[in-house]
């Protein structure tokens, strides 16, 4: 037989032997979930694995959910490393990470141990993405992760969700992901972890949780209501809604859609003081008026919103402010960024003493909102 047909046989033979060390996927431990906790009676760490059951997922022919599709096995031990091995002693699936959609550590964990320390092997081994976003909750891991979901078969997809909803809800803080804790921890940065809680059985987004930057723990928690002024002063805001309400606004109350938010950082060196101003404007429409009385066809009409429009937003940012300056006197805003940038010199010979500079800085905050369109209908027409 000529070697011209010889040659390419046997290279078919090596390409179409199949895939030999393919794996059924019953027999793959996939985790969609993690929860980190500590073992206090036994002085331990706590890993929650949220596996997936395949043969419980709903289908199309059988879209009732008999039985939940996911089975938490939880462990204590030393180390993260050492329960993950330990697994093989409950299941014979090892667990594979590579899908991992959230992890959910409890706030009494990050008060005991320093978060560099809890994030270690998550940067160290190659299993984990970096991209994985990360909760803290103040109630117990376990119940969270047990808990029927509203929306998803699993609850850990559910909490990841959450965050996504980031740009309809300023009350949403966005997602913090273990490489950005990584940096912000490299960079001995106070920062904030989105929180997590159970309300009424349902999983929701509940503020954030504060690590200190020197202590690298778990110090305080930023409450839902004020997450909207955290998102003004990080610049995140794209979306949501203003609510205006008869304290600020006559004739009733009033929501407005927010389109679009811009703010710029303006730094400045008085002396031998920073100084900051927060210039936020702010895009939005007429989106529900409960006013009895408003003509939005009358020539001005909009001032009066636009101004306490203005007012609300710079309360929200300084009632942040204040807690940051005066009840933590932490810089989990992050606003050394615009020193650093804006004034390098000035942060380069006072870098070390940023923590006692802090809470004396003084803030201003000027806000811009302007009402771009009132809806396609108006009963007022008069």
């Amino acid at each position: 037989m000529p070697r011209k047909i010889i040659f390419p046989g046997l290279v078919m033979l090596f390409v179409l032997t199949g895939c030999w060390d393919i794996k059924e996927i019953e027999d793959v431990g996939i985790i969609t979930g993690m929860g980190l906790d500590v073992d206090e009676e036994n002085d331990e760490l706590t890993m929650i694995n949220q596996y997936v059951v395949p043969g419980k997922i709903p289908t199309q022919q059988s879209s009732s959910q008999q039985s939940v599709p996911y089975q938490n096995i939880s462990q204590s031990g030393k180390t993260f490393f050492e329960i993950i091995r330990d697994n093989s002693l409950e299941s014979n699936r090892p667990p594979n990470y590579t899908h991992l959609k959230s992890i959910l550590a409890s706030t009494t964990l990050f008060e005991k141990e320093r978060a560099d320390k809890v994030i270690d092997l998550f940067i160290r081994d190659h299993e984990f993405r970096r991209t994985t976003p990360v909760y803290l909750t103040r109630d117990p891991v376990l119940d969270i992760l047990s808990t029927d979901p509203a929306k998803e078969f699993f609850p850990s997809i559910q909490i990841k969700s959450l965050s996504e909803n980031s740009n309809k809800n300023n009350k949403n803080p966005t997602n913090l992901t273990i490489g950005d804790m990584s940096q912000l921890i490299s960079e001995m940065k106070s920062f904030l972890i989105p929180g997590i809680t159970l309300n009424e059985g349902k999983i929701k987004s509940s503020g954030a949780a504060i690590i200190e930057a020197e202590s690298s723990k778990y110090v305080g928690w930023i409450d839902i209501e004020d997450m909207e002024g955290v998102r003004y002063i990080h610049n995140t805001v794209q979306g949501g809604f203003l609510y205006l309400d008869e304290e600020v606004i006559d004739d009733g109350p009033i929501a407005l859609e927010i389109k679009g938010s811009k703010t710029k950082f303006k730094t400045k060196v008085s002396g031998d003081e920073p100084e900051m101003t927060f210039q936020i404007k702010t895009s939005t429409v007429l989106a529900e008026d409960w006013g009895t009385g408003r003509n939005v066809y009358n020539k001005g009409w909009k001032k009066e919103i636009e101004d306490a429009a203005n007012k609300v937003i710079q309360e929200k940012v300084e009632r942040v402010l204040k807690l940051a300056q005066q009840e933590y006197q932490i810089d989990f805003l992050n606003v050394s960024k615009w020193v650093h940038i804006h004034e390098p010199r000035y942060w380069k010979e006072h870098e070390k003493e940023w923590s006692e500079i802090f809470p004396d800085m003084t803030f201003k905050v000027e806000v811009t909102t302007e009402i771009t369109d009132f809806g396609t209908q108006n009963f007022n027409t008069e």
